[in-house]
């Protein structure tokens, strides 16, 4: 199928991550990932979700599914503000917050209007455009300079044909370049890198040497997201309007929007950022102090191996105290590289902001300053209350950490800029992940007792190759047969991480309960000499260096190796996750197509958002039919909704595959309401 859910059985929802009474509870993570113009897509996912009443605990973006994220994370905040007896009654609340996805939609197709990209011919790429025409150089020349200038033996005399492109290169620099002076003092400062430099101050005529987005430009995004706008009308998608919002309406996003408010409606939410300078993935997320000190503990052993560089970009995921602005920390995320400026940390987290005064001090002294000594004391008393000898050991973590270079040396400075999060991690899963662990081991439950349910948005179609037969291909042919068996390769080896890991989380459960079984009968044996067990017991694990529960001598190891084995069951497992995976058909729009010059087309726009709202409807549909005996209330309602709106009156059972992919491409959308059904919506009434 072309939207898949990926199913294990789980129950409960929306009462936060599990204390350790034995149920089972489930946590929902909607993950975003980037592509720039492809996040149209994602539009309509939130679409289906807001008609359906779907809502999360965590969610996390990387680039323009930052962007997205932190809209979805305002929608929900207003969403829980409602009245009581609004939120009671789903059409009701669908329809109080339909003006909202309105104003959320027409803000993407007015994406254009705005020219992030300015392609215009009195922008910056028009002007460079019409310098680069009055270039005379011909290709000729070109590969001639390029051709004599790879030669290993380019000590010998040039041929008169390459002095004369070469004399003709350095007259066309210094019309571009200003003069003859600027033209030399490039050939002598800089000849290690005499290309790049000479790009460099060629672009900088045009305002672009740092990027393709002027930096005077580089709001036009932000301004996207908070300045007023009306909601989508008919005459949006059918014309050209375009309508200038009135002064009263609102923007999609406060301004000030930090993570903290977010976090305190219920919604973690974490954005994906690179650091320039490390080279090293960090997370945009509110962290009070004491969370901070909990993720130094849980991760900073990491960096105390030989070669903390050994360790994957993507893996250590870099947490500082703090509370972003939200709006910021997307723009940190979605830096495509070229397009952007690198974003600097002080945007991300305004000094202005209470909550970021101790990080601005260890950004610009590590843990040496007044403030944040006393700050992470306090944090780290406040979370071992109940430790023997609470300062002592403050004592030696503190100096610990005064003398980690490493760590030190990952950590963020006062100077540090950032790019796209997803130069490293464009499918933020593990971010999720991240956000529901640590929401367990601060309630002190057990992995073992959650369900992370997660649907994971991808802006690519699901990752296959089709069997081509040819006998003589081009080489054009072979290179593009290569690489794409090698993406969609990639793609589905990534696919299938969720799996394995429940997989062996399952072994390694099974395992766990089958050795307590074991135990349980030992102790409960009658007649049986347990003293001479429990010798035998711990001769065994001296033998094999299992020192987890040898204890001092035999007597007790029985209950030792049993309260060992639930630690290891509740805590050392990895945590269930099941994956919904959602993916497009196709996709119209590629990654810069962000106005008409560069490729965007309106109806692919619109095609876009109607296909990620019916993938996402069929994908709900099929994954809540498929756990129906195992459903909690939430799940139920959202269930109640897709059916609303799906003309599916019964799902095949699950011994009758071959009936869904009629299923699929048959089924008709009964919400007529819809802008998008009359004409835009192939489930819908759709174009003849």
């Amino acid at each position: 199928m072309l939207a898949k859910g990926y199913i294990t059985a789980q129950v409960d929802v929306r009462k936060g991550c599990p204390m350790s009474d034995g149920k089972e509870r489930k946590v929902r993570g909607f993950v975003m990932t980037g592509g720039g113009a492809k996040g149209f897509y994602e539009a309509g996912v939130i679409h289906a979700f807001h008609i359906t009443g779907m809502e999360f605990d965590v969610i996390t973006g990387s680039s323009i599914g930052a962007m997205n994220s932190v809209f979805f994370a305002e929608y929900l905040l207003k969403k829980r503000s409602l009245p009581d007896e609004l939120k009671a009654n789903p059409e009701a609340a669908i329809e109080a917050m339909e003006r909202l996805i309105r104003q959320y939609h027409h803000a993407w197709l007015l994406m254009p209007t705005v020219k992030i990209i300015d392609d215009s011919e009195t922008g910056p790429l028009g002007k460079l455009k019409n310098d680069l025409l009055h270039f005379k150089l011909s290709l000729p020349q070109i590969v001639r300079l390029g051709w004599w200038w790879s030669d290993p033996e380019r000590g010998q005399l040039p041929s008169l044909k390459v002095v004369s492109s070469g004399l003709h290169l350095v007259k066309e620099l210094i019309k571009r370049l200003g003069n003859v002076g600027q033209v030399f003092r490039i050939f002598k400062d800089h000849r290690s890198n005499l290309l790049g430099e000479t790009i460099r101050t060629y672009l900088a005529k045009f305002g672009i040497s740092r990027s393709l987005v002027p930096d005077q430009d580089d709001r036009k995004l932000k301004d996207l997201f908070t300045a007023p706008v009306t909601p989508l009308n008919p005459e949006h998608l059918s014309g050209n309007v375009i309508d200038k919002a009135a002064q009263d309406e609102s923007g999609l996003i406060d301004v000030q929007r930090t993570m903290k408010d977010y976090l305190q409606a219920g919604i973690d939410v974490r954005l994906t950022r690179a650091n320039y300078r490390t080279g090293r993935l960090e997370i945009s997320n509110y962290l009070s102090m004491q969370n901070f000190v909990r993720w130094l503990e849980r991760q900073a052993w990491r960096l105390r191996i030989s070669n903390p560089n050994a360790l994957p970009l993507g893996s250590f995921r870099i947490q500082m105290p703090g509370n972003p602005n939200a709006l910021n920390a997307a723009l940190a995320s979605g830096r495509f590289p070229g397009v952007f400026c690198p974003y600097p940390i002080t945007s991300i987290y305004p000094a202005d902001v209470t909550e970021n005064k101790t990080l601005h001090d260890m950004l610009a002294n590590w843990v040496n300053g007044e403030r944040i000594q006393a700050e992470l004391k306090e944090a780290y008393l406040k979370v071992h209350a109940e430790k023997e000898d609470v300062l002592e050991a403050w004592e030696r973590t503190f100096k610990s950490y005064q003398s980690f270079d490493n760590l030190k040396a990952f950590f963020a400075n006062l100077e540090d800029t950032y790019v796209d999060g997803g130069a490293i991690d464009n499918t933020p899963t593990n971010s999720v992940v991240d956000a529901v662990r640590e929401s367990i081991a601060r309630e002190g439950g057990s992995k073992r007792e959650a369900t992370l349910e997660m649907y994971v948005i991808f802006l690519y179609p699901e990752p296959k190759v089709d069997e081509v037969k040819d006998e003589r291909p081009t080489t054009f042919d072979v290179v593009r047969r290569t690489l794409g068996i090698q993406g969609a390769a990639k793609l589905s080896s990534d696919s299938v991480t969720v799996k394995t890991i429940n997989h062996f989380g399952s072994v390694g459960e099974d395992l766990g309960e089958a050795l307590l079984t074991l135990v349980e009968s030992v102790k409960a044996a009658p007649n049986l000499d347990l003293h001479a067990v429990e010798t035998a017991l711990r001769e065994k694990a001296q033998e094999k260096n299992m020192r987890g529960f040898l204890g001092k001598d035999e007597e007790g190891i029985l209950e030792r190796l049993e309260s060992w084995s639930k630690k290891k069951i509740g805590n050392n497992l990895p945590l269930h996750v099941s994956e919904i995976a959602i993916y497009p058909e196709k996709m119209p729009l590629d990654t810069l197509q962000f106005s008409e010059r560069l490729g965007y087309r309106k109806k692919n726009a619109i095609e876009m958002i109607s296909m990620g709202c019916y993938n996402t409807l069929w994908a709900m549909r099929e994954h809540l039919e498929t756990q129906k005996e195992s459903l909690d209330d939430h799940d139920q309602q959202v269930l109640d909704m897709t059916k609303r709106w799906m003309d599916i009156e019964e799902w095949p059972q699950s011994d009758q595959p071959e009936q869904l992919d009629p299923l699929y491409r048959n089924w008709k959308c009964k919400r007529t309401q819809c802008l998008y059904h009359a004409e835009h919506c192939p489930h819908g009434l759709g174009k003849e």
